[in-house]
């Protein structure tokens, strides 16, 4: 089983995912903990997208992050693509929670020596930027492809609606 969980950011995709990888018991990859280094910088663009596509050479994986530019194919070798469409200001609540959950924390979804920050630009980004035109037409391009193997979800009701579906018998606190 090949899985791949993408969204927008701080909608949840991370937790979901560590549920779901560890219900079904899969490998899984956060990209933001490979895509930053310490204190937040960015690694080698080269370098991201050799550890993606080596961990997809598994035969079963699972993948969070959507990262657009990196290993495509992914995309098109998952089984099951999860797209997280959830309203901006939902993801802002969720952005606010974690950040005061994992106040000077590390989380273990992103790169060690990240700790949990919410600044303007991280704001801006969940707002607007992370929502351009191009941004929301991807995403639109994504479930039209995938329609045979997509699941959107637009909130954590669904999310929750759908583990309960797959007998996930673990929290459904969101991290």
């Amino acid at each position: 089983m090949k899985i791949l969980v993408v969204g927008h950011s701080s909608s949840g995709k991370s937790t979901f995912a560590k549920r779901l990888a560890e219900h079904y018991k899969l490998p899984l990859l956060h990209i933001d903990k490979i895509y930053f280094g310490p204190k937040w910088s960015r690694r080698n663009r080269d370098d991201v997208e050799c550890e993606i596509i080596d961990f997809i050479r598994q035969d079963e994986w699972m993948i969070d992050g959507l990262y657009r530019k990196y290993a495509t194919e992914r995309f098109d070798l998952c089984d099951q693509l999860f797209i997280f469409d959830f309203n901006r200001f939902k993801c802002l609540y969720g952005a606010i929670v974690r950040r005061i959950r994992y106040h000077n924390k590390n989380r273990d979804t992103i790169a060690d020596g990240c700790k949990e920050r919410l600044d303007l630009s991280f704001i801006w980004w969940i707002l607007f930027n992370g929502r351009t035109k191009k941004s929301r037409e991807l995403l639109k391009h994504y479930k039209e492809k995938y329609k045979d193997k997509v699941k959107v979800f637009k909130n954590r009701k669904q999310i929750n609606k759908y583990l309960i579906s797959i007998g996930y018998e673990g929290s459904f606190k969101y991290e």
